[in-house]
């Protein structure tokens, strides 16, 4: 999951119910890249800045109590390097530098899970990111446009 749809299981805009509904399931195995977590909190420092403190102090806490449920991937050196890669092989992407990161994190637990007989989406709300990750072969989800039934359920 990248921020631009974590987030919004703290917020209240478009995508909020199915991003709730994603992390209440638990039918999946979450992963998220060791820098959304300052990107979702930045995300909601900057929506909620003229909200009343204790609304901003809600959606905090909420994320930091889902994040111990979520799998933390550190971004390793051989990701980097297939980030950077990726700028000179996709080089008509809009991808921003940290969804390239985000693609090839998702590349490399794609090979990993492949391994578990499991397969990989991305969830994202970010069209740019998006399309990077379909033109990379990965699926993705995104929680403003579709109902929450259309994401893969992960084998029992």
């Amino acid at each position: 999951m990248d921020a631009s749809a974590l987030a919004k299981a703290y917020l209240d805009e478009d995508g909020t119910q199915s991003m709730r509904g994603v992390l209440a399931a638990q039918r999946q195995v979450l992963f998220i890249s060791d820098f959304v977590v300052l990107e979702v909190c930045t995300t909601i420092r900057n929506r909620l800045r003229t909200a009343e403190k204790r609304t901003f102090t809600a959606a905090l806490e909420g994320f930091q109590a889902d994040r111990a449920r979520l799998n933390l991937v550190d971004v390793s050196p051989a990701v980097r390097s297939e980030a950077m890669l990726m700028t000179t092989t996709h080089r008509s992407a809009r991808a921003r530098s940290m969804d390239v990161l985000h693609v090839a994190t998702a590349l490399q637990l794609r090979r990993d899970a492949a391994r578990l007989g499991m397969e990989v989406t991305i969830v994202t709300s970010d069209r740019n990111l998006a399309d990077l990750a379909r033109d990379c072969g990965l699926r993705t989800f995104d929680p403003s446009r579709e109902p929450l039934a259309v994401l893969p359920r992960a084998p029992r």
